[in-house]
């Protein structure tokens, strides 16, 4: 992924099996079908072949992640505007279906609201039964995803790419009130996603998966990055933890990073998942 593709929206998808071995470089509308494929391999299929969707067949609903990836293949916009029901219900139109799947929402605009997202989920995921394993992950997940957004997507520096290096600890970061970011979590029968979108769109997909993949090769504790300067480590916890992984970025409008946990199975039943993966670039 040399510089991320656009997805073309009147490309029909294409399936390709695809295993460790693979080596050709694909087109950004094929679908990678893997079986057991390890995390890093599935990072290598993005970062190094393109591959803009990859779907282990023995995943989490490996039916419903093909039915969606086919549709954001064809329309990759209906993931920047209806992020929830493009995942879980991708052949419906309009607003009102993503209340079907909600559980909660909040918008923020200062760091400072990170206790009160966290709160806000953790009261839904109680209203709910939810396991305490799958309650604690989906917390870990959620804060994560709220301080990447707060502390690297508004620094970002749109020459270099890079992260202004803004203290994690020291400082409170706040948004345009008129441009807020947005944390949500929402469930069907099977499957719980737990997502956030910045208004930033300034994500740099290939130094995101590449980072994600540098930890599986290295080793965690190898690449922890405690100081200041990014995602860090953070990216590889949201990877790590979830069944399926998508993040888009619209540049410049919207970055938003959304995964699916199983709802019924056990905590190692669920690290054992192999995990799909997408990525969307408009």
């Amino acid at each position: 992924m040399n510089g991320a593709r656009k997805l073309d929206p009147k490309l029909r998808s294409e399936q390709i099996e695809v295993s460790a071995q693979s080596k050709d470089r694909v087109a950004p509308h094929c679908i990678g079908l893997a079986n057991g494929l390890p995390p890093e391999q599935v990072l290598r299929l993005a970062t190094e072949l393109n591959y803009t969707h990859i779907i282990q067949k023995d995943g989490l609903d490996y039916a419903k992640e093909l039915a969606t990836t086919e549709v954001l293949i064809e329309s990759p916009a209906r993931f920047f505007d209806f992020p929830v029901h493009a995942v879980f219900a991708p052949t419906d139109q309009g607003p009102a279906i993503d209340q079907k799947f909600l559980i909660a929402k909040k918008e923020f605009t200062s760091s400072v609201q990170k206790r009160e997202v966290l709160d806000l989920f953790g009261g839904a995921m109680n209203q709910r039964g939810v396991s305490q394993t799958l309650a604690n992950d989906i917390t870990l997940v959620a804060d994560e995803m709220f301080t990447n957004a707060v502390f690297n997507a508004p620094f970002v520096d749109k020459a270099t790419h890079h992260n202004a290096n803004v203290s994690r600890t020291d400082v409170e970061v706040n948004f345009d009130k008129s441009r807020p970011g947005r944390m949500f979590m929402a469930a069907d029968d099977t499957r719980v996603m737990v997502a956030c979108e910045d208004p930033y769109g300034s994500l740099n997909l290939n130094g995101y998966l590449s980072k994600i993949k540098a930890t599986y090769d290295r080793g965690a504790a190898a690449t922890m990055n405690f100081g200041s300067g990014g995602a860090g480590i953070g990216s590889y916890i949201i990877f790590n933890t979830s069944a399926s992984l998508f993040v888009g970025v619209k540049a410049g409008r919207a970055t938003i990073i959304a995964c699916l946990l199983p709802l019924a199975l056990s905590n190692k039943k669920r690290s054992l998942l192999p995990k799909h993966l997408h990525w969307i670039q408009l």
